[in-house]
C-alpha cells in the first residue's frame, strides 16, 4: 500500500515549513490530492517529483543517451541496448 501523508507530515519529510507546502500547493507546484478541504500527498509521487525538480531525471536521460551511442559504436545490438535501458529504468522505480 502506498504511504499517504498530510501537509504536516510532508513538510516534516521535506524539512520545510508547513506554510511552504501550502504555498506550493496553491501555486500548483507540488503534486497533491484534495479530499474536500483536506490535502493528501502520496510519498512515492513526492519522491518522483523531487527527482524531477532536482534535475536527476534529465541527467539520467543524458547519461542514457550517451551510453546508447557508445553501445552502438561498440557494436552492441539495438535490442541488447533497449533491454539494458528497460532493466535500468525498472531498477530505478
Amino acid at each position: 500500500m502506498q504511504e499517504v501523508m498530510t501537509a504536516k507530515q510532508i513538510a516534516d519529510y521535506l524539512q520545510v515549513n508547513e506554510l511552504t507546502i501550502y504555498k506550493r500547493v496553491r501555486l500548483g507546484e507540488i503534486p497533491v490530492v484534495r479530499m474536500g478541504r483536506a490535502l493528501r500527498f502520496k510519498k512515492d509521487i513526492i519522491d518522483k517529483w523531487l527527482e524531477v525538480e532536482s534535475g536527476w531525471d534529465q541527467e539520467f536521460e543524458n547519461l542514457l543517451q550517451r551510453s546508447q551511442r557508445f553501445g552502438k559504436a561498440a557494436g552492441i545490438t539495438e535490442q541488447k541496448i533497449q533491454q539494458a535501458v528497460e532493466k535500468v529504468r525498472q531498477e530505478g522505480k
